[in-house]
């Protein structure tokens, strides 16, 4: 008789982890669970999240690359790591060391290609009318801030040299889907959108969304979502509290480091503006 139980017990368990396993399985599938990644300190997680490289760097990186059949993210993790994340210009000689004296870079490489792998479009189409007219940004990357209190700012501004609420369409950067969408006090109208391969891409102080844009929805690279704006910074509807701009943000999951990890768009801005889709405006 107990043996009768034992062995009821030990299938009732053995069918119960499977159905575990499972569940969580179709939740991975059906709800995007994110994976997290663990960063072993605050120090090289501060320094990741600088994006110290110049946009020439990555270019010439991403050629030698090409040219010599390697794979782009594993050469560029283990470089960055071997020069300590820092490299404001190419100074390297081609040879095999970062693939020698750099070990254990998975966590490194997961993070640079949540990036770099999913990016497609610079946030601002091409427009190829005569009277087009310009933006600026600069690395502004933990600049000050006081509004709500003193904090730093985690993104890089687009800003629309004349100051026009609704001229210029904001694009998506990636493939993905729009996860966040709405008001939110700190950056009125904003759109979330979480990339392929984990990157969590914010598009904040629009003017209004493009049609079709809600929470769920499925969009491509270089679709319209939005246009730039400067809402925010007060109730539901606030707008012209500051000039007319996009802030992007850009987070990715790392755990045991903060829920909210951002990374410096600027050199990822310079780097990809030679990409653009062409829209009329």
């Amino acid at each position: 008789m107990k043996n009768t139980i034992y062995k009821l017990l030990i299938f009732i368990f053995i069918i119960a982890f499977f159905n575990s396993m499972l569940l969580e399985r179709l939740y991975n599938r059906d709800n995007k669970k994110i994976e997290h990644i663990k960063i072993e300190s605050l120090d090289e997680a501060d320094k990741i999240a600088e994006f110290n490289i110049t946009d020439e760097s990555i270019k010439e990186i991403k050629t030698y690359c090409e040219d010599n059949n390697i794979d782009f993210i594993k050469f560029f993790s283990s470089y960055m790591k071997y020069n300590n994340y820092e490299v404001d210009s190419v100074t390297f000689d081609y040879d095999e060391k970062y693939y020698d004296k750099v070990h254990d870079i998975s966590a490194v490489q997961k993070l640079y290609s949540m990036v770099l792998s999913d990016i497609k479009y610079f946030p601002i189409p091409e427009n190829k009318r005569e009277d087009s007219r310009s933006y600026w940004y600069c690395n502004s990357w933990k600049a000050d801030r006081s509004y709500g209190g003193e904090r730093k700012h985690y993104g890089t501004d687009i800003i629309d040299s004349k100051d026009e609420r609704g001229y210029f369409p904001i694009v998506s950067m990636t493939d993905g889907d729009v996860e966040k969408i709405g008001w939110l006090e700190l950056g009125g109208w904003r759109v979330g959108i979480r990339a392929t391969h984990g990157g969590y891409f914010y598009y904040a102080h629009l003017d209004k969304y493009e049609e079709g844009i809600d929470e769920g929805s499925k969009v491509k690279a270089g679709d319209i979502i939005g246009y730039m704006g400067n809402s925010g910074y007060g109730e539901e509807g606030t707008c012209g509290k500051f000039e007319v701009h996009l802030h992007l943000g850009i987070s990715l999951p790392i755990k045991n480091i903060s829920d909210e990890f951002w990374i410096n768009p600027y050199w990822i801005l310079r780097y990809m503006e030679d990409n653009k889709i062409e829209k009329t405006f």
